[in-house]
C-alpha cells in the first residue's frame, strides 16, 4: 500500500510531481509513494486503481503550480468536475479523512479559500509545504521530516 498519494496536474506540475516521486522514493522506497503515472500498472482501470490508491494512502501531497487555481475558475476551459481528476482525488481524501497537505511550488501565493470550488476551500486552510527550484534539498530534507512527523507508518522502525 502507498503511503504517500501524490496528486497534481499534468500541464504544469507534472515535472514536479515525477522529481517529488524520485526523490522520495529514494527515501521511503517507491513502493510507498503513488503517482498515476508510474504507479498504475498498464492494462489496469485508472479510475479503480486510483480511488484504491486515494483511500488507502496515509497522506496526500497536492502540488500547486501556477496555473493550478486557474483550472477550477468557472469560466476556466479546464475539465468539467466529474472528469477532474486532482479535484476528484482530493475530495476522495477528503471523504476517507486523510491527511492532505498542499505542497505550493516556487512563486505560488498561499491559497484563499473563495478561490477555491466549495469541495475544496478546506485546502486553504490546510498548512502547506514549500517545494522551491532553488532549494530542492532543503525543501525535500524539511518534506520527509514532516511526513514521518504525521504519518506513522512512514516512521523508521
Amino acid at each position: 500500500m502507498s503511503q504517500i498519494f501524490i496528486n497534481y496536474r499534468r500541464e504544469g506540475g507534472a515535472y514536479a510531481a515525477a522529481l517529488l516521486d524520485e526523490l522520495l522514493s529514494n527515501h521511503f522506497g517507491e513502493d510507498r509513494i503513488f503517482r498515476a503515472a508510474r504507479s498504475i500498472a498498464p492494462g489496469s482501470d485508472y479510475s479503480e486503481s486510483i480511488l484504491e490508491a486515494v483511500a488507502g494512502c496515509g497522506v496526500m501531497l497536492v502540488v500547486v503550480d501556477d496555473g493550478w487555481l486557474g483550472k477550477f475558475s468557472s469560466g476556466s476551459r479546464g475539465p468539467a468536475p466529474r472528469q477532474d481528476w486532482v479535484l476528484r482525488e482530493i475530495e476522495e481524501a477528503f471523504k476517507n479523512e486523510r491527511r492532505v497537505i498542499p505542497v505550493l511550488l516556487s512563486g505560488v501565493k498561499r491559497l484563499e479559500e473563495g478561490c477555491l470550488p466549495d469541495s475544496l476551500a478546506r485546502v486553504a486552510r490546510l498548512q502547506y509545504l514549500r517545494f522551491d527550484y532553488r532549494n530542492i534539498r532543503q525543501d525535500i530534507g524539511f518534506m520527509v521530516e514532516q511526513l514521518v512527523r504525521v504519518t506513522s507508518e512512514l516512521a523508521p522502525s
